[in-house]
């Protein structure tokens, strides 16, 4: 498992799976590209487009995959007393292949 801090990237070839956690609270912001997340703890998965961003708690193991597309991955710093935003869940991602 990978330790993740803030203004850290992670380049995803199509397929590729990484488990992650941090010891501060991040966003995660999807730079480009399509993955599945899940988190440790929510019983919601999560499909994350180009743009989307999704708060990581502390401590937690996040599981990360990408859709059959490259794909990058930022984190930040989370704003002080940050409220994530609740996201739908997607069945699936579509690619151009």
């Amino acid at each position: 498992m990978k330790n993740i801090v803030a203004n850290d990237s992670l380049v995803f070839q199509p397929g590729q799976l990484i488990s992650v956690s941090a010891d501060t609270a991040l966003t995660m912001r999807i730079d480009c590209g399509c993955v599945w997340v899940t988190i440790e703890g929510d019983a919601t998965d999560y499909w994350l487009f180009g743009g989307d961003s999704l708060l990581l708690v502390p401590a937690r193991h996040v599981v990360i995959e990408a859709d059959k597309v490259y794909s990058r991955v930022d984190f930040q710093p989370a704003p002080e007393a940050a409220a994530a935003p609740a996201l739908a869940p997607v069945e699936h991602c579509l690619s151009t292949t």
